[in-house]
């Protein structure tokens, strides 16, 4: 069995179709997104007197004469995963200082952003062999998950061990507590506890999957820039950004108890790699959704030999 795995698109378009080519491209028999699949930013593109627009984006004041030019600045928004809105002068001014209302356009924007990738995966996927496992994390409302599960090919691994052709596939995508309060940071003891509910489930670790959204605490996948109080990034002597372990404690005990084959996990963007912790074998594929690059781990797995390959893919 060919496993191609990938985390933290964050609403990037075109690391979605990237995603769903992912069978073909690379022979691909499961599929999986181990979560945060949703963006972070609106972009308004404010309509002007005189028939154009203007719009903020990437620290540059974009001045858009046509309908052309809209749609290609919403198209390249979309792709590096964030969230044009089309709106006039008087909608722009209305959402000033009025959070709430801001907040309340963001979670549209979220949720139709996703409707619109089920659609994508019903029929991209229609005809292939392929299964597709999609599961949100820290950074995903909770509807989102109602949202994946009206896919007719999209399953929602959260919660669950789900039998894998012949291995098992633990999913858990809330992750411990970050600075920013995400929706699914949750403490590392109630983390902790989801993993363990569902461990009696597995009946070889040998045969099973860890697909848990943060990885190992101290595990050098969960190497992020140390931020201060007022969340700028603290530079060493040499001016490079000071790097920290900021993983999960639940995370790294629950592999180190079990020594499940695999630990599949996301979350740190900045640290992809693969390496062992005792005789599992654990990765983090990164992320570059920004630039539209679609980081990846594939995996061959044998039922009696575990783990034949493992390689980590841009595309």
């Amino acid at each position: 069995m060919r496993l191609y795995f990938c985390s933290d698109l964050h609403a990037s378009d075109r690391c979605w179709l990237k995603f769903l080519a992912a069978p073909k491209f690379y022979g691909a028999d499961v599929i999986i997104i181990g979560g945060d699949i949703t963006g972070k930013f609106i972009v308004p593109i404010i309509a002007q007197p005189g028939g154009t627009w203007t719009s903020q984006y990437m620290g540059v004041e974009r001045r858009l004469a046509s309908r052309d030019d809209v749609a290609r600045l919403a198209a390249m928004i979309s792709n590096a995963g964030s969230y044009p809105v089309e709106m006039s002068l008087e909608e722009y001014g209305s959402y000033d200082g009025r959070q709430e209302r801001i907040d309340g356009l963001f979670g549209v924007q979220v949720l139709e952003r996703v409707r619109h990738w089920v659609q994508l995966a019903d029929e991209r996927l229609a005809n292939v062999d392929a299964r597709c496992f999609v599961q949100g994390a820290n950074d995903d409302f909770l509807e989102v998950d109602d949202v994946l599960r009206t896919s007719r090919r999209i399953e929602v691994p959260e919660g669950r061990v789900v039998d894998v052709d012949g291995f098992q596939m633990l999913s858990v995508g809330y992750g411990n507590p970050t600075p920013w309060n995400c929706p699914r940071d949750i403490s590392e003891e109630e983390l902790g506890e989801r993993i363990e509910r569902l461990t009696p489930e597995i009946v070889d670790m040998r045969r099973a999957i860890f697909n848990l959204h943060v990885p190992p605490w101290g595990s050098q996948l969960d190497l992020a820039p140390r931020l201060d109080a007022d969340f700028n990034v603290v530079a060493t002597s040499s001016g490079e950004p000071e790097m920290v372990p900021v993983g999960s404690t639940a995370v790294h005990d629950a592999i180190v108890r079990h020594q499940p084959l695999l630990g599949l996990h996301g979350h740190i963007h900045e640290s992809k790699g693969i390496k062992r912790l005792g005789a599992t074998i654990i990765a983090n594929p990164g992320s570059e959704y920004q630039e539209g690059l679609l980081d990846g781990v594939l995996i061959d797995l044998d039922p009696s030999e575990g783990v034949v390959n493992i390689q980590l893919v841009t595309g």
